[in-house]
């Protein structure tokens, strides 16, 4: 009754995703992941339930879909990264998936009585034998590949983000390191524990979690809404977090134009933007807006987001994301020690500085001058450190 259970939550998953109003591309292929894995799980049921006897026809069909997880995986999280088009060359990811059913297409077509007869036997042909070893090192080697490439996807995607945002502590990728180590457990028990008992229990949980999370799933990205800057706040760092309100925002709008090419700017031209840069932020104090993206900088400055990234690289030696959150920790430190602000907490002049979080202030304040806030401003001599920074 459990394994029917799980059949019936994953396909009832898929009509969840089906229904998803404003599907990007990465939804789609979630919604299709979910279908082919309703479908496995359906075969490995019957597998383990034993009524397989009663479908012959169906023996084999959805054994080979585990070929196609690690793939669906791969492009998956690739397309909720990146805004690109899903083109015809991605197909090529399913050819071993293609190729092995066509070595097993002799199996496949049997009649009903003989098909059942050769499975009970073990398929023990040596023809049989050998496609059944070559399958199974293929369906391992995949899982392998496309789980390494998945976490390759996903280190190139957090540094992207560093390039691109102020802030990050409304961006999420526990969804996706979700998916890897999920899937990464599957494929330890094919490795370890090749028993359809537990292959299925397995697939079973990661079916259902990938599912329950997909329909929820819109977006990266969580905006927060910051509170204003309050003379009551309590002092006390030990506070619970603030809360946060998260509010969908899609994904595939994540910029990904930071191509760097450097050949066309001269070292006149990236020293003119680093001047014109320290003059914007020392004037108008762009780091105190929260949402300060590298687009929006950029846009300011009427520069290429690629051009500023690499004036801020090379002048700095940082990325965009140390940047500007340097400049924030520079201003809250300003504010504090002035005198007129001495009302006010530690944490709404972090606010005040551009910081969307107390998790966020702490963290790149310990950063930036190797102290936690409450120790820092402790110390007298410290209050000095905005001239070094």
């Amino acid at each position: 009754m459990l394994y029917f259970a799980s059949i019936a939550i994953s396909l009832y998953l898929f009509v969840l995703l089906a229904v998803k109003p404003n599907k990007i591309t990465a939804d789609k292929l979630l919604m299709i992941w979910q279908l082919i894995a309703t479908l496995h799980l359906a075969s490995l049921y019957l597998q383990v339930s034993g009524n397989y006897r009663q479908f012959p026809n169906l023996i084999g069909w959805g054994d080979l879909l585990a070929l196609v997880h690690g793939p669906f995986l791969y492009l998956y999280i690739l397309h909720l990264t990146t805004p690109i088009k899903f083109s015809k060359k991605k197909l090529l990811h399913f050819l071993p998936v293609a190729f092995a059913y066509l070595l097993w297409m002799s199996f496949l077509l049997q009649n009903p009585a003989q098909k059942l007869l050769l499975y009970d036997q073990g398929l023990s042909s040596p023809y049989y034998k050998t496609i059944g070893i070559i399958t199974n090192i293929c369906i391992i080697i995949s899982g392998i590949i496309y789980v390494l490439a998945a976490i390759v996807l996903l280190h190139r995607y957090k540094k992207k983000i560093s390039e691109e945002f102020s802030t990050t502590d409304k961006i999420s990728l526990n969804w996706l390191r979700y998916l890897i180590v999920g899937i990464a457990g599957i494929w330890v028990f094919v490795i370890f524990y090749p028993k359809a008992e537990s292959i299925y229990f397995s697939a079973s949980l990661y079916i259902c979690f990938i599912g329950f999370l997909g329909v929820r799933q819109q977006q990266i990205f969580k905006t927060a809404n910051t509170s204003s800057r309050s003379a009551t706040e309590h002092p006390n760092f030990s506070t619970p977090k603030e809360n946060l309100a998260e509010e969908p925002a899609n994904v595939a709008l994540m910029p990904n134009k930071i191509k760097y090419d450097w050949s066309s700017l001269t070292d006149a031209e990236a020293e003119s933007i680093f001047q014109q840069l320290n003059r914007i932020m020392a004037q108008e104090k762009l780091y105190k807006n929260a949402e300060l993206t590298l687009s929006k900088l950029a846009e300011s400055l009427k520069l290429k987001d690629a051009v500023l990234s690499q004036v801020i690289n090379s002048k700095f030696n940082k990325s965009f994301y140390d940047y500007i959150n340097s400049l924030r920790v520079d201003e809250c430190v300003k504010m504090i020690v002035d005198e007129k602000n001495q009302n006010y907490t530690l944490l709404s002049i972090a606010f005040d500085c551009g910081f969307n979080s107390k998790s966020s202030f702490n963290r790149n304040f310990r950063k930036f001058t190797g102290k936690s806030p409450s120790d820092f401003f402790r110390k007298p001599t410290n209050l000095t450190y905005h001239k070094a920074l």
